[in-house]
This record gives C-alpha cells, structure tokens and sequence, in this order.
C-alpha cells in the first residue's frame, strides 16, 4: 500500500491542532461582561461553552454522515461551518446573534472533530499508526496552547479580533481539499449499544463531576485575573497556555507515574488540584495565583487518562465502544452545566462570587480526594493493570 503524502499526514494531524478551537474565547469573558452588562454571566459563560454541545449534534450524527457523504467532505464542510461562523463575532453587535454563531461553530467541529483519529485509524498502518495517534494527542494540547498565545496578542488589538483566529479553519479546509483522502465506510449493520455493569456508571458519574470541576476553574479565572489584578487579557491568555502545556506534560508522564501509583494517580490529581484551588481562593499575590493556575492544569490532567484507562478495564469490544460514546457525552454535557451549577453555588458565600465559586470547587476535590484515597487503600491489594507509557 502506498504510503501517504507529508502534506496529506499533515492535513489529518491539522484536525488535532484546532480539536479545542472552541475554548480560544475564554480568556475575553471579562471584556464580553462589558461589552454585554445586561447579559447575565451564565450566559456570558455558555459563549464559550455551547458550542461543545451543538457539537454533539453532529457527532451522534458523523457515522450516517459520513456513510453518505465520505470523509473529505465532511471535513472540509465542517471547517467552512466553523469557520464562517467562528468569524462571524467581529461584526455582530447583537449577543442572541453572537450565541447563534457559537451554537453554528459546534455544528461544524462536530462534522470534522471525529476524523482527527478515525483517518488516522483508517489511512496509516502497524507502527506509524501508533506514533501519529500519539502525535495527535499531543497536538491537541500544543495547538490549543498556540492559539491561546495568538489570542493574548490579538487582544491587545480589541476582543473581536480574537476571532479572527478561526480563520486559521478556512486555511485547513484548503489543505483538505488539497490532500485529505476520503474514507466512506460500507458496513450499514448499525452498532447496538452494549449494556455496561455498574462500575462503568460510577466511573461515568465521575468524569462528569471531573470536567465540570475544571470547566468551573476555566470559566471562573479570567473574572478572577480582573478582580484580583494578576494581569491583563494578555497575561490571562498567556496563562491559559501555560496550563495547556501543562497538561500535555502530564499527559505524556503519565504512563510512568501509573506504573509507580497505580491507584492512587486519581487521587494525586485530585489532591494537588485542590491545594492549587485553595491556593488560588487564599492569594492576591499574581505571581503566586499564576503558579497555582498552570499546576492546577498539570496534577488535574493525571486525572483524564486515569478515568479513561480504568473505564475500559474488563469490557467486552462493543462494551467498550459503548463506555468510549458515554464518556464522551458526559464532557461534553458538563460544559453546558458548568455555567449553571458554578453561578448558581457562587451565590452561596460570605465573599465575591467567584472567590465564592473557587471555594466550592476546593470543597468538592478535599471530598472526591477522601472518598479515591479510601478506595485506593482497600483496592490496591487487589490486581492491578498498568498502562505502558
């Protein structure tokens, strides 16, 4: 089998760089607060996050989809969508207008999104294939990180031209057209969920608690940069980065630091996490909040690959499917409810929302950190996989 072109590898592995476009906004929530102050902050909050969810949509929808139209197309259709759409902030005045075009842009990552691993899977073979899906984790990580610096620049400019980084989606499109391959799968025997035993629900009820614990952190810290004075949207953006790489290192250490742990991996990220958001709920200090930030990303993202690992453990190959689906509804739903859950909890406290907000995400990792702790404890006897790094 011929091997494929560099530029086409390189238009697969694009659609890993720009998987977390969605979050480059996060860092002007401050300034859309005050260019929209009769809007109320869920909503502010949901600019970022809705599109998570309308990308849904077209996920559940991406198998019959690209049964019908292939691969290359959809591809290159999502990212117009998204591009168009992502774009479309710097001349809307209107906020049902703005939320519109968020809800559009998820429409799009939903039709390409999938393929940054099922081309891969599908057009590479033996060892190469395994490189590139690592290349395409850490591509992930690496490309949300330089579009946020990117973003921290245009700022400087105005908040609206920090959509012009989706533009960078219309660029990809090109390249797709030029060299992605187009896959179109024959089987029609649709694929039956399997049931899953109660362990995997558990596992599932926690990764929801898991992401919607970080998304309140993301969401939550460019009001806290403005309140507290850590730095402007330059620094925040800079910032936000710095955590994504952290949570790239994390990511490609983490197969070493299971095969020491084991078990108590979950509960390391979990305890670190809540020493960083006490941290963070304590200081004034922006070098110190700063740190805090950054470390909180790195000791959290111990966690993701961990709950992942542990939910395939023991499943059948439809099982596992199946849990891989769930697990991906579960981030995706905690984004729409983070907004929600985080500034209706805010309101309880004796301080500022947000520092009210910070204690409550404390709260919750002392207790999940407990409650892993003791499992861990009465577990680790028992037998135990590791994962090769």
């Amino acid at each position: 089998m011929k091997t494929p072109s560099q530029l086409t590898t390189a238009s697969i592995l694009s659609l890993s760089f720009v998987s977390a476009v969605t979050t480059v906004i996060t860092g002007i929530i401050p300034q859309l607060t005050a260019e929209f102050p009769q809007i109320a902050p869920t909503l502010i909050e949901w600019l970022v996050t809705s599109a998570n969810l309308s990308a849904l949509v077209t996920l559940l929808l991406n198998p019959w989809l690209t049964r019908r139209f292939g691969s290359q197309q959809l591809v290159i259709g999502g990212l117009l969508v998204s591009a168009v759409a992502g774009t479309l902030p710097i001349l809307v005045t209107n906020f049902a207008v703005l939320m519109t075009s968020r809800i559009i842009l998820g429409l799009g990552i939903g039709l390409f999104s999938p393929h940054a691993i099922g081309l891969i899977a599908h057009v590479y073979h033996g060892e190469l294939r395994a490189r590139l899906l690592g290349y395409q984790t850490g591509l992930s990580a690496l490309g949300n990180a330089i579009l946020l610096v990117l973003a921290g620049w245009l700022v400087i400019l105005s908040w609206r031209a920090v959509f012009l980084l989706y533009l960078i989606l219309a660029a990809l499109a090109l390249l797709a057209f030029k060299a992605l391959p187009d896959f179109r799968p024959t089987a029609t025997t649709p694929n039956h969920a399997e049931s899953l035993p109660a362990s995997s629900w558990i596992l599932l009820a926690l990764t929801f608690v898991t992401y919607l614990l970080i998304w309140g952190v993301q969401l939550k810290l460019p009001t806290l940069f403005t309140e507290r004075h850590f730095g402007n949207a330059s620094v925040l953006n800079l910032t936000l980065a710095a955590m994504n790489l952290g949570g790239l290192v994390a990511g490609l250490s983490f197969g070493k630091l299971h095969q020491h742990l084991h078990r108590y991996t979950l509960t390391l990220g979990y305890a670190g996490a809540a020493t960083a958001i006490l941290v963070l709920w304590q200081t004034t200090n922006a070098t110190l909040g700063i740190i805090a930030a950054i470390f909180f990303n790195f000791i959290y993202s111990y966690t993701g690959p961990y709950l992942v690992f542990s939910s395939q453990a023991g499943l059948t190959g439809n099982q596992i499917d199946t849990m891989s689906s769930r697990l991906t509804i579960a981030t995706i739903i905690s984004a729409f409810f983070a907004p929600l859950v985080w500034n209706w909890l805010g309101n309880f406290g004796s301080q500022a929302l947000t520092t009210n907000v910070l204690a409550w995400i404390a709260g919750c990792l002392t207790v999940i950190t407990l409650l892993t702790g003791v499992w861990a404890y009465r577990t680790q006897k028992g037998p135990t996989k590791h994962v090769e790094s």
